[in-house]
């Protein structure tokens, strides 16, 4: 019998193929228009309408809509309320533009709704998954053994790859019986340990895996924000004392504030001497590891246990994918291997078994296709031409006698502040007003650092777009801004 495709309709009208094209063709269009002129927006717009409609959303509709008049309403509304990433000026959180082949890439895997947490769900989706965890490791430097099933899984993000990392942390040091019996009545006391500078998403995660957030020792650092391993040896001999079990030693390879990396081949030693699980939260720097220009600074972390890398920082490509790599993938799937009656099990690579969701996005053949694009030169030659924008912006703090630089870059993140000011005002006081001020004329974007009780600006270099001339407009703007001050009084 002959099914009519068009039988089917919604709101009394045939949807057509057409329809799908020529609005999919408007969304590019605007995304072209994003990427290629994108000194047309502000470089962050917040407007009172949109705030005003946070707390007082619009009813649901009863009835649809066409599906044009829908397309043009979602584009005008991003666009009034716009963090402009793809903006040269814009220096803010590591959110990068994207490389425009990883968003075809997505919207090819989002389109055919393929996804690589089980072979008959997406057989392509899986093997290129895996084939793109495995070119990730090479990138980065991270040794590992091809086997049967991946030594890692990807993830929605940097945050839910720690939480399982720590989790795999637990049942190794602990013993695989504590994921039956959980730590209730256990009279385990297990601690962590990671610097002041390590990302928040650790203290969630072990919030979250039910070992209690005090059980994290937040270790001081230096002047340089790296760990302090003086400090670190004498909280865990300390913990030890007092019956505590270090299970987990967590060093920090770009910190979010400064970019500082930890000393990861003398954290491995520590790991080692007391027996705990080594993790490096790479989530951010880890892409810089084998950059000739920053391999000296991740020395070590090749002797880790577990890394956490975010390729939708520093390899540009949209939010929803972070990575966990392990030296025996075996191990992580002992971790979250699950079944039910209605699952067949066929011996196929089912990755769902390696990490906590069942069916997730497919969101790997973005940069899968950004490797095959670009290869390790390529990606290399954006990574080190942001590494020298961020050195000339330094350089260009110390030649002005009324700016301060925290420390030199490690990666593409530069901090200074103005350290001289004919103002009557308090120098942190001028450091806000500036900052505020210059960001909301539009055309630059960059945040406040609060570092050991003072106000620095942090500049994180993100867009692979970012060129020497763009940081010498954002001194001049920042310069001419403390000028303006008694104007602005």
């Amino acid at each position: 019998m002959k099914t009519d495709s068009t039988e089917f309709t919604i709101n009394g009208r045939e949807e057509v193929q057409s329809d799908f094209l020529e609005n999919g063709l408007k969304i590019i269009t605007s995304l072209e228009t994003a990427y290629t002129n994108p000194e047309n927006h502000p470089v962050l717009s917040s407007p009172l309408k949109l705030k005003q409609r946070w707390p007082n959303p619009q009813n649901l509709p009863e009835d649809g809509c066409d599906l044009s008049d829908i397309v043009d309403e979602a584009i005008k509304t991003i666009f009034s309320g716009y963090c402009n990433v793809s903006h040269p000026q814009y220096y803010g959180y590591i959110s990068p533009k994207p490389l425009p082949i990883s968003v075809l890439g997505d919207l090819l895997a989002e389109g055919l709704n393929q996804t690589p947490g089980a072979w008959r769900a997406g057989p392509a989706a899986t093997v290129i998954e895996a084939e793109t965890l495995y070119w990730l490791s090479q990138f980065i430097g991270y040794e590992q053994d091809v086997g049967k099933i991946p030594n890692g899984i990807f993830t929605s993000g940097g945050s839910m790859a720690n939480a399982s990392a720590l989790k795999l942390a637990r049942d190794t040091i602990l013993g695989r019986e504590v994921q039956d019996d959980g730590l209730v009545d256990s009279k385990l006391k297990p601690t962590v340990y990671m610097s002041q500078e390590g990302h928040f998403s650790i203290w969630k995660a072990l919030d979250f895996l039910g070992l209690g957030r005090t059980c994290l020792r937040r270790i001081e650092v230096g002047k340089d924000a790296r760990i302090d391993l003086n400090k670190l040896e004498e909280q865990i001999q300390k913990d030890r004392q007092k019956g505590y079990k270090p299970i987990c030693l967590v060093g920090t390879a770009g910190t979010s504030a400064t970019g500082s990396v930890d000393p990861l081949d003398s954290l491995a030693q520590v790991a080692k001497d007391y027996d705990m699980w080594f993790h490096v939260d790479a989530a951010a720097g880890g892409v810089f590891a084998n950059i000739p220009e920053t391999r000296q600074h991740f020395q070590g972390m090749n002797l880790a246990d577990s890394v956490t890398l975010d390729p939708c920082k520093w390899l540009f490509v949209p939010f929803g994918i972070g990575c966990l790599f392990t030296k025996n993938g075996s191990e992580l799937l002992k971790s979250f291997q699950a079944t039910s009656h209605y699952w067949e099990d066929l011996s196929e690579p089912d990755l769902f078994q390696m990490g906590l969701p069942g069916t997730r996005q497919w969101r790997s053949l973005g940069l899968w296709m950004a490797f095959k694009h670009l290869g390790y030169n390529g990606y290399s030659k954006l990574l080190r031409n942001l590494l020298s924008v961020a050195c000339h912006l330094a350089q260009a703090v110390k030649e002005h006698s009324s700016l301060e630089l925290l420390q030199e870059p490690t990666l593409p993140v530069c901090c200074f502040r103005i350290g001289k000011s004919t103002q009557s005002l308090p120098l942190d006081t001028v450091n806000h007003l500036v900052q505020k001020l210059v960001v909301e004329k539009g055309q630059h974007y960059f945040t406040i650092l609060d570092w050991q009780e003072q106000t620095f600006f942090r500049v994180s270099l993100n867009n692979f777009t970012s060129n020497k001339h763009h940081v010498d407009s954002l001194i001049f703007a920042i310069l001419e801004q403390v000028n303006d001050l008694d104007n602005y009084q």
